[in-house]
């Protein structure tokens, strides 16, 4: 049975699992409901230290990202990758599934990973972002689509049909991870 609990925790505890997990991190905007979704893959950790901005895993890792960007959003046709610091992810809109809500939000999902070389860090949650570690289970995959999903619909405000339909989306993405081959 999937078994997730919070980074944090599972640091303080020296719970994480050196032979690999999962970690989903969530930047809310604290005034709209533009939200980031990181979700980082690992395996096989060298070293796994705090310093003042998170978690620094030093091994390789797969990430990929999920935007909700609201329709009052000023910035809606700049490509996510050169937006301003706290409201970018790694793509362009190429790069990206863009599906749109029933209220006008984008919701943007990363076609492809991409590759966490040598180092990544996990950035310290704050306010209402979260950030929890999924153990290697066997049904890690279906564990994580459900958390997404309920995450989108509950946080985001997002339809139940819409929420599933992106974290089915991030769960193709996920499964291309090349990290565990």
């Amino acid at each position: 049975m999937a078994k997730a609990t919070s980074l944090l925790k599972a640091y303080l505890n020296n719970e994480i699992p050196s032979n690999g997990g999962f970690i989903v991190s969530s930047f809310f905007d604290a005034e709209t409901t533009y939200t980031i979704y990181e979700i980082t893959a690992y395996s096989n950790v060298k070293d796994i230290f705090k310093n003042p901005e998170g978690l620094i895993f030093k091994t390789d890792g797969n990430r990929m990202h999920i935007l909700v960007e609201p329709p009052s959003y000023t910035q809606r046709y700049a490509e996510p990758v050169h937006r301003e610091k706290e409201k970018a992810i790694p793509y362009r809109f190429s790069e990206l599934n863009i599906f749109e809500g029933k209220k006008l939000e984008k919701i943007m999902v990363s076609k492809n990973p991409i590759m966490l070389y040598s180092s990544f860090t996990i950035l310290n949650n704050v306010g209402d972002n979260f950030c929890f570690l999924f153990y290697p289970t066997e049904d890690v995959y279906m564990a994580i689509k459900k958390f997404i999903a309920d995450s989108l619909y509950n946080d985001c405000n997002l339809t139940r049909d819409e929420a599933l339909e992106a974290s089915n989306a991030a769960l193709k993405t996920i499964k291309a991870f090349t990290i565990w081959k």
